[in-house]
């Protein structure tokens, strides 16, 4: 059967659709606790297939794949239909969650999704995934795990998604016949090319960065590992308090958290750090463009730390950092690095001539924000905490960092690295050093007193 043609690719979801063909990065997750306060749905499976119904003819993005992902002119192609059961996996839980807040049993879930690609029943399956985790205890609630093609969308992309699968879950939706669902005949949206055609690069500025690290040289194929870090809703909001008190946005304070942590795990031969940051420009766009559609309109900057021992958390830095980020701001999406890659004529020769080579970056921290839901009654579904997940990148950073705050109010950091990449012990030290200096922030705000949290600091 021959695919309706929707539009070519631009150059960032070339950059994507390259990575994916190429083995060397498969895709993004957004994950979300999911729970009915009333009476459990007389049947869940249906519940969450007639919620699907409505959400997937909502963005034409669920129902596009890549075709030509191999050649230097891909495009985007619609499928005539979706079957849910292929779409929508059904998982029991077998471990509880621990009272640290990690879910060990979704983190080995995510693992197992990133080192799958979308390459098996090409043509025929979306390029993306639900996993729905559900409780032998209870009916009432479950985790469901949109796992996506970053061609299709990006971060942001799973938040739209999880917002409006929630307020289809409440809307009582009608009964399906069949498990057979029909894209809506929508054109698919402009890729960011298009609706910044103007846009250049900005002038490289690279401090040119002493005794980098950045883990080992460029290998490929990627093997995923994933390792997730809560906190309690009262430490995510004393962690905000603290990025108030000291001037600056927890967007900004993050990136130096893990700086600090790598710093003190690594040996004191390595002197500096990169991290990838990577900025929405949806703010920059025109409509149709906007907070509530799936598409990938994205751009990423680099900030460079060095090591300077402090006795107390480097807050200067974390200042530091906010500047660097306004001042990308300021630019108004005139000037985004990815502009570059409409320079580039073969996507997959570029990433094929990187291996063997020292990778540029150490870290990437991407914060997703708070996952805002419009008021609900008390009747219907609510969403709890979330956890932002993604393939590693084999020629990206060594290690990254995926952050959200969920509708409960918790922090959640996911941190992804490649296998061979970085060891295991060296993340887990990172991630230990994380956790300590998050919950040493939150004790001494509680002799702060509570403050009032502005918007702006998330």
């Amino acid at each position: 059967m021959q695919l309706q043609k929707l539009r070519p690719l631009g150059a960032l979801e070339q950059f994507s659709s390259a990575r994916h063909h190429l083995g060397f990065y498969n895709n993004v997750g957004l994950s979300a606790a999911y729970v009915c306060p009333t009476s459990r749905p007389a049947d869940l499976k249906a519940t969450i297939f007639c919620a699907l119904a409505i959400v997937i003819p909502r963005h034409p993005a669920l129902s596009a794949i890549v075709l030509d992902e191999d050649s230097n002119e891909p495009y985007f192609a619609r499928l005539p239909e979706i079957n849910l059961e292929d779409a929508v996996t059904f998982v029991t839980r077998q471990e509880p969650v621990a009272e640290s807040g990690r879910d060990v049993e979704l983190d080995n879930i995510l693992e197992a999704q990133h080192n799958t690609p979308f390459k098996e029943g090409h043509g025929t399956l979306p390029y993306w995934r639900l996993v729905i985790v559900t409780s032998p205890e209870s009916e009432k609630e479950f985790v469901a795990s949109f796992i996506f093609h970053h061609s299709l969308g990006d971060g942001t992309s799973g938040m739209v998604f999880h917002r409006d699968f929630v307020a289809a879950l409440s809307s009582n939706p009608p009964p399906m016949t069949r498990t057979i669902v029909l894209p809506a005949n929508t054109p698919l949206l402009p890729n960011l090319e298009a609706l910044l055609p103007f846009a250049t690069p900005p002038v490289s500025t690279s401090p040119n960065p002493i005794n980098l690290w950045s883990g080992s040289n460029i290998i490929p194929p990627t093997r995923s590992n994933f390792h997730s870090l809560t906190f309690s809703a009262k430490n995510t909001n004393h962690l905000l308090q603290a990025c108030k008190l000291h001037g600056t946005t927890l967007t900004s304070t993050l990136p130096v958290l893990i700086a600090s942590a790598l710093f003190s795990t690594l040996p004191d031969t390595f002197n500096s750090l990169e991290c990838t940051i990577p900025v929405s420009l949806r703010r920059f766009l025109p409509e149709p463009v906007n907070e509530s559609v799936i598409g990938v309109y994205l751009d990423a900057f680099s900030a460079y730390y060095d090591h300077t021992p402090e006795a107390h958390f480097p807050w200067f830095e974390a200042r530091r950092s906010r500047g660097l980020i306004n001042d990308y701001l300021k630019a108004n999406g005139e000037k985004i690095n990815v502009a570059k890659f409409k320079q580039i004529k073969d996507m997959r020769a570029f990433f094929l001539g990187r291996v063997g080579k020292e990778r540029g970056t150490s870290f990437d921290v991407s914060n997703l924000g708070i996952m805002k839901i419009e008021a609900q009654e008390k009747e219907s579904w609510k969403m709890g905490k979330v956890v932002f997940s993604r393939s590693a990148f084999v020629s990206g950073s060594a290690i990254a960092a995926g952050i959200v705050t969920g509708a409960d109010g918790c922090l959640t950091i996911g941190f992804c690295w490649q296998e061979g990449v970085v060891d295991r012990g060296v993340v887990e030290m990172v991630v230990e050093n994380v956790r300590a200096m998050i919950e040493s922030i939150s004790e001494e705000m509680r002799g702060e007193g509570e403050m009032k949290v502005e918007e702006e600091t998330r």
